[in-house]
């Protein structure tokens, strides 16, 4: 499958360049970096040049342009082995969903230059844009041959995925028809050709595989290094004593309940920890990510596959705190929402480098974790009610529908995260606009060597 994924802010961007208004042709160019997983080729925007209108020919149906404003980009791309997409617009009145034959020639003569400047046999895209927004294009292999773009993604506050000659089958109407009566026909499709990575598969990760398997999610990943245990029972869906006994994965367990069902829901799973070459490259290749991890670590990991791969991701947690006498001193359940290029769980205090530092050791080398006693405590374990991890769960998958079919009296913008306060009855969104310059410097970058920028995930090769 050939794919193009585009943050938020990007997408914004090109937009805003695109439709000034006055009805006239403009052009972007693209720079990508690439992820490529089993047969699946992937363009992810990491920078764009907005081609200044007064140095172009703009018509309502032409554009001519000067493709030298590109070489910079070039330069970049021959170094990295990045793809250049070029992106324009059809302003219309008319929808013009199609490539003309003015934009046949002038892209066979762009990319035949393209190609022959990096040499690399490597695809480049180009791209058009529509007045509604959506998105659609081909790619351009070595040898000039076309092959259309499968899937387009926006990963902004609206998570907007479009399909193209996809004839993947559905699930089958009839377990669909009340799902299809509350969100319609486009909104069940697009949760049909969806990929659904759910890190972490027990307190409230449970609760999020229950609900998105019966909404008609087509495929999810699931990972968990842990395995079922009697302290589980009480809020684990689907486990039983037989499980505990018999120390099954949560995540057999979780792929047991989905297939059980037998909606159709495809199913990959990972019993292990999330630090490895072939996961990240897994979940890399999903259309969402949501993390439902207590620990620091598997948070970071998360935010930078989000970053790299340029993929919305959901984060929960709760807190519920005992007063040590059989009572409750508080309770607080949170949901946040990160797109690439935002903030992100760090710079929302989620989590401190020094707590990300202390984990790391631990998993890695407990004997210099016990050695060094001023690193931050990773946290233990806390008490846990089935109650409260399924409201927060809840949470979680209704804002995520809400991402691809906005259905609340407020803009998606306006809710970055959802904060609830079970002991005094409040819920309420919170805004975060102050960009993170940590994982903004990440986006778009693909697969690069070593993964995620980390020495311990240096064997990218191993996978492709």
């Amino acid at each position: 499958m050939n794919a193009l994924r585009i943050s938020g802010f990007h997408y914004n961007l090109l937009q805003q360049h695109l439709y000034p208004g006055d009805n006239k042709e403009a052009v972007a160019i693209a720079l990508c970096g690439r992820s490529d997983y089993q047969g699946n080729h992937t363009l992810l925007v990491q920078d764009l040049l907005l081609v200044p209108y007064g140095v172009c020919d703009r018509k309502s149906d032409f554009i001519r342009w000067p493709t030298e404003v590109i070489n910079t980009f070039l330069e970049r791309a021959a170094k990295h082995q990045l793809a250049i997409v070029k992106i324009h617009c059809h302003p219309g009145p008319d929808i013009h969903e199609y490539f003309s034959e003015l934009d046949d020639e002038s892209d066979r003569l762009l990319f035949r230059s393209i190609h022959s400047w990096l040499d690399d046999n490597l695809p480049h895209a180009s791209c058009i844009m529509l007045p509604d927004g959506r998105l659609f294009g081909r790619f351009f292999n070595g040898q000039m041959g076309t092959e259309t773009v499968h899937k387009i993604a926006v990963a902004g506050s609206d998570v907007l995925i479009w399909h193209y000659q996809d004839d993947r089958p559905g699930i089958v109407d009839e377990y669909q028809l009340r799902n299809l009566q509350a969100f319609g026909q486009r909104t069940v499709h697009v949760l049909n050709k969806m990929k659904v990575a759910v890190v972490g598969c027990s307190g409230t990760g449970s609760p999020v595989i229950e609900q998105l398997k019966r909404l008609g999610v087509g495929e999810l990943i699931l990972v968990d290094p842990d395995f079922v245990d009697g302290v589980n029972l009480n809020r684990i869906i689907g486990t039983t004593s037989a499980d505990a006994a018999a120390k099954t994965m949560k995540v057999d367990v979780m792929r047991r309940g989905i297939e059980e069902v037998g909606m159709g829901t495809k199913v990959t799973t990972f019993a292990a920890h999330i630090s490895r070459v072939d996961i990240i490259k897994a979940i890399a290749d999903s259309d969402y990510l949501i993390s439902c991890v207590d620990g620091t670590e598997g948070r970071h990991n998360l935010n930078l596959i989000s970053s790299f791969y340029v993929l919305p991701l959901m984060d929960m947690g709760v807190k519920l705190n005992a007063d040590g006498n059989g009572g409750i001193k508080n309770i607080f359940g949170a949901v946040h929402y990160i797109q690439p290029g935002g903030s992100s769980l760090l710079s929302r205090q989620q989590y401190s480098l020094e707590s990300l530092l202390a984990e790391s050791v631990k998993r890695m080398d407990q004997e210099e974790y016990a050695r060094n006693q001023y690193l931050a405590n990773v946290n233990e374990s806390q008490p846990a009610v089935i109650s409260i991890n399924m409201q927060v769960a809840a949470t979680a998958v209704n804002d995520f529908l809400a991402r691809i079919h906005p259905y609340r009296n407020i803009s998606n913008s306006d809710v970055d995260a959802i904060k609830i306060d079970f002991a005094d009855g409040l819920s309420y969104t919170e805004t975060f606009t102050e960009v993170c310059p940590f994982f903004r410097k990440w986006v778009g970058k693909g697969d690069v060597e070593p993964l995620l920028n980390s020495p311990e995930l240096s064997d990218v090769k191993a996978v492709l």
